[in-house]
């Protein structure tokens, strides 16, 4: 529940139903991630079948992060003068195009830009299905719309994992239902009935301003690029490495998958009951625990034991990047937090980019293990960082305002644009101040750009 949902419930109106326009772009989504989990689970497994190194794979991966960076950047001028239902099918298409591609691919640059495409046509297609969600949703019901879509987005990604345990790596199959879910999704958007679209606009990143309101905000979106986004390239490779066979693989990378969507939900629940720098450090130290417990994992470690590690370890390192967001955005001005928000997905993207490369490397030269090692000295220094802005806390005279924590899905920008907390007050009507007014007397008005 959040402000606004609290806020309705406070007055004499009865609080509506979610309307049933938001299930054809609930169901889209949900074909989307089946595909894209059978993608997760089975390509590092088909290029390593393919005798490609553990290095190269990771550079193609990055691929893919980086056609999702420039499409968060730059979809809305394909867009917006064609339509988002047009729009919608193109970026469907040409990503159903890649992925069937990807059986024909016989050389490294071709699966570099089969993997861009595909990267860039899933953000765009993330940006349209929140921009008609936008348009679909009542401002009081955006808090439990938003937790339904998480869940199908995390759920259906995790199925789409599981659907992949006993497909052929080296044949079609897993490529064909991945390009076939994805054609799919089409069908449910045609049936959306909205008067008045609401188009995506041009990004506002201020990176230096972010890192001012909370570096170690930003630092954890990083973070969860670097390690969480990594290991879905990274973590079919150390399963093979140790000797696991495909079905195990594919079952511990669901585990991490599930994980991070179950977990989040009681940690953001800890989260508004502490200091989130709190919340930021304990998620530093539960990894480096997990971590440690990985690197010293084997062919001889109990599949039931490594299962679980695999989903705290996703868990805490999904909640990283949500936990994060609400941090920054409980030390920022109302007008800020679009652009704020949207900043710190990019720091994440970056990370995700950056990751698996490196993390495919570690295990490449050295170990599989290697991998652990390589979260463990990235996750010490930031919770020493965090430790350290815990310190400077009893110098630096920040007021901050509270919000219920929301868990937000790595997709587009185009997320914050609907939230109810992050709703422009001049461009959208219903404000945060107004709802907490509601519930807890005005906000302060004082703008804090000073770090926590």
């Amino acid at each position: 529940m959040n402000l606004l949902t609290r806020g309705a419930e406070a007055g004499a109106t009865p609080r509506p139903g979610i309307p049933w326009r938001v299930v054809p772009p609930l169901v889209s989504t949900a074909l989307i991630m089946v595909g894209s989990g059978v993608l997760g689970s089975l390509l590092p497994l088909r290029f390593s079948s393919q005798g490609i190194s553990d290095g190269v794979i990771g550079l193609i991966a990055t691929a893919e992060a980086i056609g999702f960076l420039i499409a968060c950047l730059y979809a809305h001028k394909l867009i917006a003068p064609i339509g988002l239902e047009r729009a919608y099918a193109t970026f469907a298409s040409l990503k159903s195009v890649a992925i069937l591609g990807l059986y024909f691919a016989d050389n490294i640059a071709l699966l570099v830009v089969l993997r861009f495409v595909i990267g860039a046509n899933a953000a765009g297609l993330a940006i349209i299905v929140e921009s008609w969600l936008n348009a679909l949703v009542p401002n009081e019901q955006r808090g439990r719309v938003l937790t339904i879509y998480v869940l199908v987005y995390g759920l259906f990604f995790g199925i789409g994992q599981l659907l992949a345990q006993n497909l052929n790596v080296r044949g079609p199959e897993f490529l064909f239902i991945a390009g076939m879910a994805t054609t799919l999704a089409l069908v449910p958007m045609v049936a959306i009935d909205v008067r008045a679209p609401v188009l995506p606009r041009r990004v506002t990143l201020d990176i230096p301003k972010a890192l001012r309101t909370s570096p170690a905000s930003v630092l954890a979106c990083l973070l969860n690029g670097l390690i969480l986004t990594a290991f879905t390239t990274v973590g079919p490779l150390f399963g093979e490495r140790i000797g696991l066979d495909q079905q195990h693989i594919v079952v511990l990378m669901a585990c991490v998958s599930l994980g991070g969507l179950v977990l989040q939900w009681p940690i953001g629940y800890f989260s508004d009951k502490v200091d989130r720098l709190y919340a930021l450090i304990g998620l530093g130290v539960g990894i480096l625990a997990v971590a440690a417990v990985l690197v010293t994992v084997g062919r001889q470690t109990p599949f039931l034991l490594l299962a679980a590690l695999f989903a705290v370890f996703g868990g805490l390192g999904e909640s990283l990047y949500a936990v994060g967001v609400a941090h920054a955005n409980d030390r920022a001005v109302m007008s800020d937090y679009v652009a704020l928000s949207s900043t710190l997905l990019f720091v994440w993207a970056l990370g995700a980019a950056i990751g698996p490369t490196t993390g495919t490397y570690a295990i490449q030269l050295t170990t599989p293990s290697a991998f652990f090692v390589y979260v463990i000295v990235l996750t010490t220094a930031f919770t020493l960082f965090s430790l350290w802005r815990l310190y400077r806390r009893k110098f630096d005279k920040v007021v901050e305002t509270r919000e219920e924590f929301l868990t937000y899905p790595q997709t587009s920008p185009e997320i914050y644009e609907w939230l109810p907390y992050h709703r422009d007050p001049k461009a959208r009507g219903v404000t945060r101040d107004a709802a907490a007014s509601a519930t807890r007397g005005p906000a302060p008005a004082t703008p804090r750009d000073e770090p926590p």
